[in-house]
């Protein structure tokens, strides 16, 4: 059975970002722990109509370990790769492996954040105004449109033994 918001905090939002009821709930939905949901999801809208608000709210209610990045207050890709990392380590708190903080490439961010994520059951990685990032190379959203595939199904073959 999938976990339910708590009605107090639906009607909260609902009541702060008006005539978005259906919005909340699909998203809600999506951002369950208990459900499956798409490798990404991407939110986007006109300016001001309470995505971000939204996304936080959620995020601050359910139990499923997250981190919002700012994307627009990086100045380069690797600013946002080592800021993304950094953020995630903080979010898993103690239970995170020891990863260098360190991304010159977006290989480097995968292989990274495959460490970090190695051992959750799910976790949901927010690019806040992504749109916006200053100096982001040109394939940084491609990349970041691929980051599931590549950090949830690339595995690294077991070792071999040495006969």
């Amino acid at each position: 059975m999938a976990t339910q918001l708590p009605d107090e905090l639906l009607s909260s939002l609902n009541e702060s970002i008006k005539c978005r009821e259906l919005q909340h709930q699909q998203t809600a939905c999506l951002l369950t722990s208990d459900l499956f949901s798409p490798p990404n999801l991407v939110l986007h809208g006109t300016e001001a109509t309470g995505k971000s608000l939204t996304i936080n709210a959620l995020l601050s209610a359910i139990e499923t370990p997250s981190a919002i990045i700012r994307s627009k207050e990086c100045i380069t890709t690797r600013h946002l790769l080592e800021r993304t990392i950094t953020g995630v380590q903080e979010a898993l708190g103690d239970i995170a492996p020891s990863v260098d903080g360190r991304c010159e490439s977006i290989s480097t961010f995968a292989v990274q954040l495959q460490r970090l994520l190695k051992d959750q059951k799910k976790f949901i990685l927010v690019f806040d105004n992504i749109d916006r990032q200053r100096e982001a190379a040109p394939t940084l959203l491609p990349a970041l449109a691929r980051l599931g595939e590549l950090v949830y199904y690339y595995q690294l073959p077991p070792p071999r033994s040495v006969s």
